[in-house]
Order: C-alpha cells, then structure tokens, then sequence
C-alpha cells in the first residue's frame, strides 16, 4: 500500500498548478466570506477531488492492470483509495479549520464542531462515491453519481410533498423527521457520539465490502 500512496502523491503533486489556483480562490473567499463552514466544507472539497482525480488518471493511463501485475491485490488497491480519500479530506478539513481559528479564536468551539460535522458527512459522502468511481471509472462514474443524487433527490421530494398530499399526511413526515432530529440532540454526548461512530463504521464497512467485491469482479 505505501507504494500506491506514493504513486498517489505523486499524481496529486503533478497538479500542483490547480492546487495553487484553488487555494488562492479560498484565501480570497477567506478574506471576504464569513461563512465559515462553506469555506471548511470547500477547503476539503478540494482535497477530495485531487484524490479522486487519481482514480480518472489510472483509468485513463491504464496504470490498473500494470498495477495489479506487481505485488499488488485488488483488495490492497481498493483499500489504498480509502486510505488516500478519507485521509486527503481529513487533511484539508484539519488545515481549513485550523486557519479559521487562527483568525478568529473566540470562535474556537464553533470552528472546531462544524470543522468535526463537515469531515464527518463529507466522510459519508465518499463512501458513496468510491465504489461508483471503481465500478464506472473517472468520467462516467461522475455521470453516475450525479444521476444517483438527483433520483434521490426526486424520491426525497416524492416522499416530503407529493406522497403527503395523495395521503393525507401534509404535516406528518415534517413532524416525524423534526422529532427524530430534537430527539437525537437530546441525548447524552458521549451517546451521541457512540452513535455517530457506528453508524461511520457500519457504512464503512458497507461500502468497502462493495468496492472489494467490484475489483474483484473487474475486468482490465
């Protein structure tokens, strides 16, 4: 695995122009923004996408089967992409909010708990993703996924205005979805927290048994 990370960093390095022009474009928006939570969710968006860029080049070089010619299984492959994602968005979340803080340290609380929220859900959000890029490739996992998201979006808009109305249900699901959420702040933090992990675990779990099962059914 630490020769792919490698092979990664290098590939990521080799975009180092487009990393300097978004990153002054935060610097910019940090100076005259003051939604914090857009920019740390921005930030690592950034870092994200130069990961997920690597997947488009080895499809587009063909490097995957050299790849797995070597001392490399796919499994070790798919894990390598985990590792690299998470960490890259791990990353950027840590230094966009440390900048934040740096600038307005009586903010720290604030910063540090929507720096944590922010890497959680976009944590959850690439392990959708990752098995889509694996399946499809770079340009047509894109197209897959943003089709993905926008029949969830329809089923969401079903299921919040048009399946009420057919029913008779126009303030139930509000209501339910709106008990669920003051029902969970309600409990204890470390209940809270205990939760969140588990469910980042099981979802994990999920999406990297699907990513396994895809290498291992795919053919080069």
């Amino acid at each position: 695995m630490k020769g792919l990370l490698i092979k990664d960093y290098k590939l990521i390095m080799h975009n180092k122009k487009l990393v300097f022009v978004l990153m002054i474009v935060w610097l910019l928006a940090l100076q005259n923004y003051d939604g914090y939570s857009f920019l740390i969710g921005y930030s690592t968006m950034i870092f994200i996408l130069l990961a997920l860029n690597t997947i488009s080049t080895d499809d587009y070089y063909k490097s995957t089967p050299f790849l797995l010619t070597l001392p490399v299984s796919r499994g070790t492959y798919a894990a390598e992409k985990y590792v690299l994602m998470l960490g890259m968005s791990l990353l950027g979340a840590v230094f966009s909010t440390l900048v934040c803080i740096l600038l307005h340290r009586e903010q720290l609380q604030l910063l540090m708990i929507s720096g944590l929220c922010i890497y959680i859900l976009l944590a959850l959000f690439q392990l959708l993703m990752l098995p889509i890029q694996l399946k499809f490739g770079g340009e047509k996992g894109r197209m897959v996924l943003i089709g993905l998201l926008s029949a969830v979006t329809v089923i969401i808009t079903s299921i919040s205005s048009i399946l009420p109305k057919l029913f008779g249900l126009q303030n139930s699901i509000g209501t339910i979805a709106q008990n669920a959420v003051i029902w969970f702040f309600e409990l204890p933090a470390i209940t809270k927290m205990v939760d969140v992990i588990l469910v980042c675990v099981i979802c994990f779990a999920i999406s990297y048994s699907v990513s396994l099962h895809i290498m291992r059914k795919k053919e080069f």
